[in-house]
């Protein structure tokens, strides 16, 4: 290839970026600094990118939809790893069907809720329900060929990760919340029906605990949503697409090599001991000076 149309290609590339840039600072106005860096921000990686994945239309201008067999599979190994969880405690049918359902559907349920006149999408769509309680019903009467099948589960466990992280913050971004509780409602979307599972068989949520990096994937799921779309002005299945790849990449790693979240580092010493360390860093280069 010409070195020269390469060069010219680049600049003419470049030129077109700044002046995109240019012009949205020009429209923003006195729009505010979040304005003025999303809107900004967009129009680069529309001059950039190819112009099928981005898009200047607002959020609200289409809904991610999770195909059904997605949602089912999602609710149903949801409901299953609850389910078997309240079989290894003993409980009884009514005990799994519920525990079921909460670890299914409850962080959906929750963002709802908090949500306000948006509906229940788990009312809304009793095939969810339904697939939620053939779940209860095969950790109950086949909890160890359940068992055997870990590794397809943890697989669909990774992408229902990714996609509720991806409903999640949709949904709230199509409520018109800002970028912060948009994060928030992802990651509740996608942790919250294990939550209220570990609480109701009276156990420290293993969201809390060291593990894995799973509430960590369904924040960085939620973050790199919010940032394709607002920041970036990706059309919606895209960043879907990229956000459950970067999720199960994440578990799938954290799992293999054995990551896990950050333990507290108390660091009160260190930052004591500073003024302490500057001032004698400070007196031993005076002592050289003078010695100079």
């Amino acid at each position: 290839m010409d070195p020269v149309l390469v060069l010219t290609s680049t600049v003419s590339t470049a030129t077109t970026m700044a002046a995109a840039a240019a012009d949205s600072v020009a429209a923003t106005g006195s729009g505010g600094l979040e304005a003025l860096v999303t809107s900004a921000v967009a129009s680069i990686a529309a001059s950039a990118l190819a112009s099928g994945l981005t898009t200047t239309a607002p959020v609200s201008a289409t809904v991610v939809a999770l195909p059904a067999y997605i949602e089912l599979s999602a609710a149903f190994t949801g409901g299953l790893y609850g389910g078997l969880a309240a079989v290894g405690e003993g409980f009884d049918i009514m005990g799994v069907v519920t525990i079921a359902v909460v670890a299914g559907l409850g962080g959906g349920i929750i963002r709802d809720v908090l949500l306000q006149k948006h509906g229940i999408f788990a009312l809304d769509n009793p095939s969810v329900l339904l697939a939620v309680l053939v779940a209860a019903l095969v950790a109950f009467f086949f909890a160890s060929a359940a068992k055997r099948a870990h590794s397809p589960l943890f697989v669909i466990d990774a992408i229902a990760l990714g996609l509720f992280a991806v409903a999640g913050t949709d949904k709230a971004l199509l409520a018109g919340l800002t970028v912060v509780p948009a994060i928030l409602l992802g990651t509740i979307t996608s942790v919250g029906g294990g939550v209220l599972r570990d609480v109701l068989m009276n156990e420290v949520p293993e969201t809390l605990r060291p593990g894995a990096l799973y509430a960590v994937a369904a924040v960085v799921g939620s973050t790199t949503y919010v940032t394709l779309v607002l920041g970036l002005g990706l059309v919606k299945p895209v960043a879907m697409g990229i956000v459950v790849l970067i999720v199960v990449l994440l578990r799938v790693l954290a799992v293999r090599l054995g990551w896990q979240s950050p333990m507290p580092t108390d660091l009160s010493l260190a930052v004591t001991r500073l003024p302490q360390h500057a001032a004698r860093l400070l007196s031993r280069r005076r002592r050289v000076g003078r010695d100079r």
